[in-house]
């Protein structure tokens, strides 16, 4: 029999594209009903990783079952090719390291050259996914590049701006330093790690303050002491210049205590005892107690302050409330810290918040790099890389109490993975709050698989903010607003159309720096010019507008009217906070509605020992790599059944065994063929006896289609393939196993029976199984279409339809009763084993007793099942109500006990079958087929050969082995096969 290798996989590729199998398959369902699948766009930054050939592995299991249902599929690849992954490694390509040196560069090349690197990889990845067997339109895939596109994002800016969602402002957004630009909160990618948190001392200064806070206190509390200190705690020393207040607790209990070193400090009641005596290791006394109110407007000096004098002052004047104690109620607690907390309000928005109350400003001085810019003695320094030397700098002068180390999850950035910062820059915003309520009724009518994607997705949107949707970069959409340089009158563009009416003309390529050149005179003023905003797109406006873009809208309507809303996308949990949410956003603004109906999600992959995969670690799998060892359908097979929404930590011993299944199938088929060549075709049951195996095994069939479509129609993807693995598993293992006695020894109607249920079987099993594993189900298709015509009419099995339900062949009692059959069989069998008697040797009965009727029920229609598979002769059932006491062996609904007592007659059975299987095991060396008849001869225990005779088993071992005739002789002479073996003390000589 023919071994499947996973490397035909090749020729199977070959197959569809000589004979455009894909696009015959596209056309079947041409102006059927319509399915429309939006496909999240991968970044082409290179060839596929393990990640996203699983992603579309799903994604291409889904299709498929659509197509096969006779939907016409939408199934438009995509890729996203803006933003910093492109840019970056075009900048490490060209060794630029900063944007300056872009600049010099040249911003044209190099807007060339990160377009050259995406269709390049856009290429690459496609080639990839086909290996895969992943089809969808790879030939005409959307292209955030492309003019038309870039055209789709103008449509959604122009109505958030008619809708005035597009506002300017100074905001304290987070910056990566590394990228020079800002991020939006759903860019962030928050990791646990390690930073030192510091304790400073902050000198009181022994003289009232003024302040003009919102609670209108005079500030004379503490207003004459003298020595005494604020504990104030910071996990970002980087930001102690830019320092304008301190935050306590209106509510919250303070203490003035006195140390041992004579200073008096003031800090949160609760936190007192452990930090001065755990931390600072002091010893104290408790002088004052009061409420955090109390300290609203005392003021104090900065540890920086003769460095940074000029600076203060300049600010002291302006803002009154500068280096003063103000109060907040929602950001001071005592979870950590010392219940005093340092307020940069240029360094974080929740302080900015606090400081606004305040009168104060969004004091920042750090560059796109992050590095100090006019700050005196620390210009140049680097935020957070520089933490150190901060930290040292108060240790010196005095002011640093204590370090200590803390964990805490902490904003990256989710391109280059760098620690970001927190900075005060001028950026365009979108409004979205006011849309909240509208998000969250829509998601109500979105399917979510799994369902926790819903609640996932709810949450995100209740705490939505408005982002900046702008970067200072080159390589994006740009943003289409153009403003007048004398009289600042704005027009936002929203279609190529519209810009070409405008300017007259325009560049074949829209992106920077030629389409900064743009321009046209001002309509309100007649006196000035419209000069592009220089800022590109956020390149999550790219992909959130893929919804109405993938469809060719605005530009085409045909498409968007028969198609939009999606009816189904699929990506990773991370993307709830990402593209998920983005969709719908823009559909909202610019089309009034949401952008899906359908979500499934799956989790990230992970190596075997559930360790995020790095190039560091070592242990990145690539698809090459599982191609190589297994196949494109052992990864498909494998990988799209983790449960949806679930991390998936990747086994190649797991893989393994989904290659061994595979194996089965491939043998299954084998089988059939085997039975084909004995002249078997299938009868659609017409000569067919049907016995009770059969009508187990069909209706199992039809369950499982029943069942598997209805996942499928749900979305539950990842829970159909155990259900079809199941089913083939189990014709392998159960039915086949079942039904050789039959095939042996039964009449040529039960014969029949045995083929066609085994066709019916195989045929649709593979066809539920093509959505999986579309290249070994190909490969068993086109065999047996050469074999069975009349059964594989079409040209492939991709051309085939999805299996309908025959609801009359389903029988739950039946598919019931032989999950208890096959409890019994097993009990048996491991009986036989510990009992040393093999299962060729008959014994005379077996005694089943249990509490359930159902197994006497089950043991009456499968009685013959039974006594064949476990060798007995009578079978005995006790049905009664406590079986506690009852000697036998356990299974899962009762116990099991066998007669033991072998007579004379039995003992030669079991002879007769140990000598037919060695006689067997000859025929298939010698490569003999069922229809090859033999002439036998055995030498042996010539007393044994008249009990053959007596108990006519000799024409038992004729029909088993397919012998013309059987001799006992004293010598075995001119044979050309012989064999010999010996057992139970009998050693038997034969051949033919």
């Amino acid at each position: 029999m023919a071994i499947y290798k996973h490397k035909e996989e090749e020729e199977i590729l070959k197959f569809w594209k000589k004979k455009k199998i894909y696009e015959k398959a596209r056309k079947k369902n041409k102006n059927k009903k319509k399915f429309y699948f939006l496909q999240g766009p991968p970044y082409t930054s290179g060839r596929i990783h393990i990640g996203t050939a699983w992603n579309n592995c799903l994604k291409d299991v889904a299709l498929r079952f659509f197509r096969m249902r006779g939907f016409d599929v939408w199934d438009r690849g995509g890729y996203d090719t803006h933003g910093l992954p492109i840019a970056n490694n075009v900048q490490k390509k060209l060794k630029l390291k900063y944007k300056e040196d872009i600049e010099k560069f040249g911003v044209g090349k190099f807007v060339k050259e990160c377009k050259k690197f995406a269709l390049e990889g856009a290429k690459t990845m496609s080639e990839d996914l086909e290996k895969l067997g992943v089809w969808m339109d790879f030939d005409n895939p959307y292209m955030t590049l492309s003019n038309d596109y870039i055209g789709g994002e103008w449509f959604f800016v122009k109505k958030a701006w008619e809708q005035k969602r597009i506002y300017k402002d100074k905001k304290i957004i987070h910056w990566c330093p590394n990228c020079e630009t800002g991020l939006a909160k759903h860019e962030l990618d928050y990791k646990n790690i390690k930073d030192d948190s510091i304790f400073l001392r902050f000198k009181i200064k022994p003289k009232k303050s003024k302040i003009s806070g919102p609670q209108k206190s005079q500030g004379d509390f503490l207003g004459n002491k003298k020595n005494e200190y604020l504990i104030v705690w910071t996990t970002t020393p980087w930001t102690i210049p830019f320092n304008l207040a301190v935050m306590v607790n209106p509510n919250l209990d303070y203490v003035r205590v006195k140390s041992e070193d004579e200073k008096v400090y003031i800090i949160a009641k609760a936190l007192a005892n452990i930090l001065m005596t755990s931390v600072f290791e002091k010893k104290f006394k408790v002088l004052e107690e009061f409420k955090g109110k109390k300290l609203e407007g005392v003021e104090y000096e900065h540890p920086f302050y003769s460095e940074l004098k000029e600076i203060f002052d300049e600010l002291k004047k302006k803002y009154n409330n500068v280096h003063t104690i103000v109060l907040s109620e929602q950001y001071v607690d005592t979870t950590a810290g010392s219940g005093l907390v340092h307020c940069a309000p240029g360094c974080g928005p929740e302080d900015k918040e606090v400081g606004d109350e305040y009168n104060l400003p969004a004091f920042n001085k750090i560059d796109g790099k992050g590095s100090f810019e006019d700050m005196g003695p620390f210009s140049g320094m680097i935020a957070r890389k520089d933490d150190n030397k901060f930290k040292e700098l108060l240790d010196k002068k005095g002011f640093l109490m204590k370090t200590v180390e803390i964990e805490h999850d902490y904003p990256h950035c989710w391109r280059c993975h760098n620690p970001v910062v927190f900075r005060a820059t001028e950026q365009w915003f979108l409004k979205t709050k006011d849309l909240i309520p509208k998000l969250l009724k829509e998601n109500e009518k979105v399917l979510w698989v799994p369902k926790f994607g819903k609640f996932s997705y709810d949450k995100w949107i209740e705490n939505l903010r408005d982002n900046s949707i702008v970067r200072q970069r080159f390589w994006g959409c740009p943003f289409p607003l153009w403003k007048c340089d004398n009289c600042g009158g704005i027009e936002v563009v929203g279609s190529i159309s519209e810009l070409k009416k405008k300017a007259g003309k325009i560049p074949p390529d829209l992106h920077k720096p030629w389409v900064d050149e743009v321009k046209w005179k001002c309509p309100k003023c007649k006196k000035g010019t419209m000069i592009r905003d220089p800022d590109i797109l956020d390149v999550w406006v790219d992909a959130g507008t893929a919804g109405w873009n993938c469809l060719y809208y605005p530009i085409k309507k045909e498409y968007f009217e028969k198609l939009f809303p999606s009816d189904f996308i699929l990506e990773a949990t991370e993307q709830v906070r990402l593209w998920f949410y983005m969709l719908n956003l823009c559909s909202l603004i610019a089309l009034g509605k949401p952008s899906y109906k359908a979500v499934y999600m799956h989790g990230m992959i992970l190596d075997f020992q559930g360790m995020k995969m790095s190039k560091s670690s070592g242990n990145i799998i690539s698809p090459s790599e599982v191609l190589e060892k297994a196949g494109a359908d052992g990864l498909r097979y494998y990988m799209c059944q983790n449960t949806a929404g679930k991390n998936f930590n990747f086994s190649f011993d797991e893989l393994k065994v989904k290659q061994r299944n595979l194996g089965i199938l491939w043998n299954t088929k084998n089988y059939l063929e085997g039975l084909e060549k004995q002249g078997f075709k299938f009868s659609n049951f017409k000569k067919a006896k049907i016995g009770v195996e059969e009508k187990y095994i069909l209706s199992k069939v039809n369950s499982t289609i029943n069942e598997v479509t209805k996942l499928f129609e749900k979305f539950e993807l990842d829970k159909t393939i155990s259900k079809i693995e199941d089913l083939f598993l189990e014709i392998s293992r159960t039915y086949i196993k079942f039904i050789r006695d039959k095939i042996s020894e039964g009449n040529e109607k039960e014969k029949q029976a045995v083929f066609d249920a085994l066709f019916y079987s195989l045929k649709k099993t593979i066809l539920m199984f093509s959505v999986i594993a579309p290249f070994i189900t190909e490969k068993i298709w086109q065999d047996l279409k050469e074999e069975f015509k009349d059964g594989f009419k079409e040209e492939s099995i991709h051309l085939a339809s999805w299996p309908e339900v025959d609801k009359k062949l389903i029988n739950k009692k039946l598919e019931k009763e032989i999950s208890f059959i096959k409890q019994i069989i097993e009990s048996g069998l491991a009986i036989r084993s510990a009992e040393k008697i093999n299962v060729r040797w008959p014994l005379p009965k077996i005694v089943i007793s249990s509490e359930n009727k159902e197994v006497k029920d089950a043991c009456e229609t499968f009685k013959d099942t039974i006594l064949n598979q476990l060798n007995i002769k009578k079978l005995k059932v006790n049905i009664l109500e406590n079986v506690k006491n009852i000697k036998g062996n356990e299974f899962k609904n009762g116990k099991i006990s066998f007669d033991l007592k072998i007579n004379e007659e039995l003992e030669a059975e079991g002879f007769a079958r140990e000598l037919s299987r060695r006689i067997q095991a000859l025929r298939k060396k010698a490569k003999l087929t069922k229809l090859n008849l033999i002439n036998l001869e055995i030498k042996g225990d010539e007393n044994l050969f008249k009990k053959f005779d007596k108990f006519k088993l000799t024409d038992w071992i004729k029909k088993r082995t397919n012998s013309k005739e059987i001799k006992y002789v004293k010598n075995l002479v001119g044979l050309k096969f012989e064999d010999r073996f010996k057992i139970r003390g009998k050693e038997f000589f034969f051949g033919f």
